[in-house]
């Protein structure tokens, strides 16, 4: 049977269990990545994917918003003014015909956190309580910055920049899944000594993984959902476990010690030669 049909089976025929147990190590971690680049695929690029289609991008995004612009011989010019406020945030650009007494200036620098004031002569930035004063007469005057020249050099860097941020919630999924196993199969002793089935740990945690496909096809699901579901941490472990249960009852634990594992022909615990 291969991973993709053992997810399958993994869903609805707690029988295939017995059969898990006797995946090699590197079938089963196989078969948990894949499970987690699905849910990847599903929750993350999904969305991600839409987001550009519908936006044009990170990119496209910043060159509607920040108007054109440039800083050349000393000056700077902004295409249209500019005005944003949101939360303690104030940003105020106008260098056209535009000039702002400290007076002006004031109140804005009182009430906000972060400020970004230009107007036609200077530059007015406060940031965690500190406020800076730039006079364009000081900038270097072979200084040269336009906003095609910044985005073709930003460009290349935001699209690193959100490869690598992928990369790594794609890995910290990955790393999340393994390590939740671990309680999956710390409960699932608790689980297996009630049904007097003596399975070792490591058994329990290959079994773990199989038992993680339900809960994560039902979170994938609700990701797309307007509300999400309290506890459902919580009620993933507890299908998990319900799915071991149901799993170690329809298979013969193998011993701890002893000869190799052979399956009686009834249900009430396992051989040991």
């Amino acid at each position: 049977m291969n991973v993709f049909s053992e997810m399958v089976h993994s869903v609805y025929d707690t029988r295939c269990y017995r059969q898990f147990l006797e995946d090699k190590k590197g079938k089963t971690f196989l078969f948990g990545f894949l499970l987690v680049m699905i849910y990847f695929m599903v929750t993350i690029m999904v969305p991600f994917m839409r987001f550009q289609l519908s936006t044009g991008g990170f990119m496209n995004l910043m060159n509607e918003a920040v108007p054109d612009f440039s800083v050349k011989n000393g000056m700077i010019s902004v295409a249209r003014p500019l005005e944003y406020h949101e939360g303690s945030t104030y940003i105020f650009v106008d260098t056209h015909d535009c000039y702002l007494e400290d007076e002006d200036i004031a109140p804005f620098l009182r009430r906000n956190n972060q400020v970004v004031i230009l107007d036609s002569r200077r530059a007015v930035i406060k940031n965690n309580g500190q406020t800076q004063e730039i006079l364009y007469e000081d900038l270097d005057p072979d200084l040269n910055i336009t906003k095609a020249g910044l985005m073709e050099t930003w460009g290349p860097i935001v699209t690193v920049v959100v490869a690598a941020g992928l990369f790594l919630v794609f890995v910290g999924m990955e790393l999340l899944f393994f390590f939740g196993v671990l309680f999956v199969a710390l409960l699932g002793m608790i689980v297996a000594s009630c049904l007097q089935c003596s399975l070792t740990f490591g058994q329990l945690y290959k079994l773990g993984i199989y038992t993680r496909t339900t809960p994560l096809l039902l979170k994938a699901v609700l990701s797309f959902l307007p509300f999400g579901i309290p506890f459902f941490t919580i009620i993933s472990m507890g299908i998990s476990l319900c799915y071991l249960a149901a799993g170690i009852r329809n298979m013969k634990t193998p011993p701890l010690t002893g000869g190799p594992l052979v399956f009686s022909s009834d249900q009430r615990g396992p051989i040991q030669n």
